[in-house]
């Protein structure tokens, strides 16, 4: 369906508006796939309104309009016979605007471009000595690091595993066989460079003194610590 206004920003089309459908085209609880800028979004009509999101859903990439609405506004995702995700439509990601019964959906290029959202990073701050250590390289020990530098800390952060890559989706190892280690890396190495995030592979911590906050590795060096956060996970007996 034609453009409706896009808005023009250095000679190229940052947002783009289209009519989609009649307000009358979805019954309540009804959802479908529709295009607005070659782009494909998932439409809702749900709890008297409608909502407009992005149709992939953001675990695997399945396809939102091949799900089924469910209870309180959600869209139960087509690989929730996998891990059963579904997602409160309400929280609208696309301007939705109903004029003279037509549905119109507003999207914005730009937002489209990012595959993956981070909040505002800090790094680290000048005269700050404090040391914060992660044993273990896997997602809790990327998530308390991200955090720390979310939270404004400006100390130094070093994250020590005994892997051979920076923390990845380890899940998707036992989906694709010919998976590339590039493609399951949660962080790209230049997102830790950025925000001063030191990242040791082959590192394997064998022990720690708390009483002298030292940390020493299979390779015989130390390390000492203000703050230490052991998060190697578990193994099974199995």
């Amino acid at each position: 369906m034609a453009e409706l206004n896009p808005a023009k920003e250095g000679g190229q089309a940052e947002e783009i508006t289209e009519m989609v459908c009649l307000e009358s085209d979805l019954k309540e609880g009804e959802m479908r796939e529709v295009e607005v800028g070659s782009h494909k979004v998932l439409l809702v009509r749900s709890e008297g309104g409608y909502s407009a999101v992005g149709n992939l859903c953001t675990h695997y990439g399945a396809t939102l309009s091949k799900g089924k609405t469910g209870l309180m506004g959600r869209a139960v995702c087509e690989c929730a016979l996998w891990e059963g995700s579904c997602y409160r439509m309400m929280c609208r990601m696309h301007a939705v605007k109903i004029e003279n019964s037509k549905v119109f959906v507003s999207i914005n290029k730009k937002d489209l471009e990012k595959t993956r959202r981070v909040k505002e990073m800090g790094c680290r701050v000048a005269g700050d000595s404090s040391t914060v250590l992660i044993i273990g390289g896997g997602p809790a020990a990327l998530v308390c690091a991200e955090t720390l530098r979310q939270e404004s800390y400006g100390g130094r952060i070093i994250m020590a595993t005994k892997e051979e890559l920076p923390p990845y989706d380890r899940t998707k190892l036992s989906k694709a066989m010919n998976v590339k280690a590039d493609s399951i890396l949660l962080r790209q190495l230049d997102f830790y460079q950025s925000c001063d995030i030191e990242v040791w592979l082959r590192r394997e911590a064998v022990s720690v003194n708390t009483d002298e906050k030292m940390v020493t590795f299979q390779d015989g060096s130390v390390q000492h610590y203000d703050q230490l956060l052991i998060a190697t996970g578990s193994r099974s007996g199995f």
